[in-house]
């Protein structure tokens, strides 16, 4: 059972929409990994993981398309519109996500440099103050109690009156 020209047309146009949105779910991946600095093993299970998803997707487009069977037209439009989206919309944003990472970080020192660092000197001042008074109070409050026990031995050492 051959496919026309316009069927095949058709699928390829699908194709190219299934590569193009295949594209777009592995730069939410690049875009998470610029965000959490993910290790080299998470790398991996990340891009088996979109590996799996976009075989399934090129399966399910040749059940759609061609009754199951794999036509390099099909896989030719995945790929193509994939490259169509990451020299697109890809770039774009990819570059957003970058700026929006450095937005954050800046945002991130402002709030240690100018409104947490301060906070945490007043909090250390007043923790230091409070630390000298409690040492100050421990030390009157010991030395009669030192002085209590030199007492108490000088009592037990002295002789005794009674016959």
């Amino acid at each position: 059972m051959g496919l026309t020209l316009e069927e095949q047309g058709q699928g390829f146009l699908m194709a190219l929409a299934v590569g193009f949105a295949l594209g777009a779910f592995y730069d939410v991946f690049r875009i998470f990994r610029v965000f959490a600095r993910s290790e080299k093993h998470q790398v991996i299970w990340q891009d088996i993981f979109v590996c799996f998803v976009a075989a399934v997707a090129s399966f399910l487009l040749a059940l759609a398309v061609n009754w199951g069977e794999v036509r390099f037209y099909l896989l030719a439009g995945e790929a193509i519109g994939m490259c169509v989206y990451f020299l697109t919309l890809g770039e774009i944003t990819f570059r957003l996500a970058k700026l929006l990472l450095w937005i954050l970080t800046a945002i991130k020192r402002f709030l240690l440099r100018w409104i947490l660092r301060p906070i945490g000197r007043l909090f250390r001042r007043i923790f230091r103050g409070v630390r000298a008074v409690c040492v100050k109070i421990a030390k009157v409050t010991t030395k009669p109690l030192k002085f209590r026990k030199k007492r108490k031995k000088s009592l037990e050492t002295s002789p005794s009156d009674s016959v």
